[in-house]
Formats: C-alpha cells, structure tokens, sequence
C-alpha cells in the first residue's frame, strides 16, 4: 500500500499511529494524520502555516477537542479511519495531477484539505490554509521534489520503529526517530548523535530488565561497546555513504540485540 510513499511520508503515518494510541482512540483519525505530519515535516508546515504558534496551538486544540482515554497498547492494530482512508486516496491523486512518481507529505497535506469536513482539515482552514492555492503553489515547485531526498532507512528500518514501539523501548525508538528526522533536516552531527543514543538506550534498557550483561553476549563479547560505537569510523569518504553504513550497522545490532532478547 505504501510502496509509493517517501520515507517521510511512511513515518507521517507512524506517528500518526503513535498519536493515537497516545490519545486511546482505537483507530487512526484525521487529527492524529495531522499532528505526524506536523511531527515528521516541519519544513512543510511552517511553509504555510507562517506564524510558529500556530503550530503550538494545534496539538492544543486537538486536545481540547478529543476525549483522551487510556492508553492503547502498541500491541493493538490500529486501523485507519474512513476519513484518513479517504485522504491516502485523495494523496494519490494529487500526487498523480502532478505528474509526481512519489506520494510525499505535501501530498498528505493536499488530502487532509480535500477531506473538508475532517477535524484536520478544519483546524487548517480555520489557519487560512485553502487547497487550491497549496495545490497551485506546489505546482510551481520543482516536480517530485520529494522523491529525490535524502535517502536516510534501509530496509527494515519502519519494522525496527514498531518493534522498539511493541516491545516498550520508547526512548531508543525516539532516539532513531530523531536521528532519522535530523539527517532528513540535514542536520548529520546531530543525527549521528541520536544514532548512538538509540543504541545505547536499548542496550540499557535491555539490561535492566534482565538484570545482567548477558544480554550483550557474544554479540559485544571482549571489547567496550560504549567506546567502539563513539569511535566508529566507516572508512567511507561521502557524507550519505557515511551515514548509510553507520545506520545499517547500529540496526544491524538493535535486530540482533532484540532477537537475543527473545531468546
């Protein structure tokens, strides 16, 4: 369903998903799409949404408007709305009037405003966001923007999210979240700074609940982990091949920790 979609798009619905479980609902809403999408694209929103308190002001309202339950499980599937059903499929035919081979997060935006009597598009509207002049300026931009940037997740990267998600490791997966978004900002030494912290926060975590190091064997058997994954040089020259091989590697040994979790 999503092959189409950008990397940031995909985590648009992650987070999406995360809001609502944070909120208790039982499935994926529009004001949910909205706060992802605020989340993973600030570069987009603040395009058009100028006044930065704007943004503050609409998780606010949100939470003003919804009756926030109990916590749901990450566990628990949660299914998209008939509403957020129909702005994915509004995405894609925006996507396609503009010629573009990727669905991005302006396309997300151009759905939440075409789905006009959502929560979501209500809050925009009350903004002075209006579909057709978004749709024209974007236009205007250069075709497909999003399907050239920076490619930041290997395969598996998403799956590794909800894993961290389910398995209730929550500060190691906003640590790879924000390492992700960093590098998508093109902000490298902060991303290679969450990267280890990711790492490191599952480690930890890992420990404490088995009590023991021996979580860390054999995988870091005979050497400081600590001090190899500050220090690791890749070897590789370009800024992106850097980053690719650092990112594979350290997920690499998340896997690799989880499964021996499992064991």
């Amino acid at each position: 369903m999503f092959e189409r979609y950008t990397e940031r798009a995909r985590r648009v619905i992650f987070f999406a998903r995360y809001e609502a479980s944070n909120f208790g609902s039982t499935t994926i809403e529009t004001e949910h799409l909205l706060l992802g999408l605020i989340r993973e694209d600030k570069n987009l929103t603040n395009r058009f949404l100028r006044n930065s308190s704007s943004l503050e002001n609409i998780r606010k309202e949100i939470e003003g408007r919804t009756t926030i339950r109990e916590k749901v499980s990450t566990s628990i599937d949660l299914p998209l709305s008939n509403e957020c059903k129909r702005i994915l499929a509004y995405a894609n035919e925006e996507a396609e009037r503009l010629n573009h081979r990727h669905i991005g997060t302006e396309h997300l935006l151009l759905g939440i405003l075409r789905e006009e009597k959502c929560v979501a598009a209500e809050i925009l509207h009350e903004r002075g966001l209006r579909l057709v002049a978004i749709r024209e300026e974007l236009a205007r931009s250069v075709p497909d923007s999003q399907a050239h940037e920076r490619p930041s997740i290997p395969p598996g990267c998403d799956l590794l999210l909800t894993k961290l998600e389910a398995g209730g490791f929550h500060d190691s997966r906003d640590h790879l979240s924000k390492a992700l978004a960093s590098w998508s900002e093109k902000e490298p030494v902060r991303a290679h700074l969450e990267l280890q912290l990711f790492l490191e926060a599952l480690v930890d975590a890992l420990k404490e609940r088995c009590q023991s190091d021996d979580i860390l064997k054999p995988i870091f058997a005979g050497f400081d982990w600590h001090q190899s994954m500050s220090g690791l040089q890749s070897g590789l020259n370009k800024e992106f091949e850097d980053w690719k091989f650092r990112l594979g590697f350290h997920i690499l040994l998340a896997e690799l920790l989880l499964d021996r979790y499992k064991q």
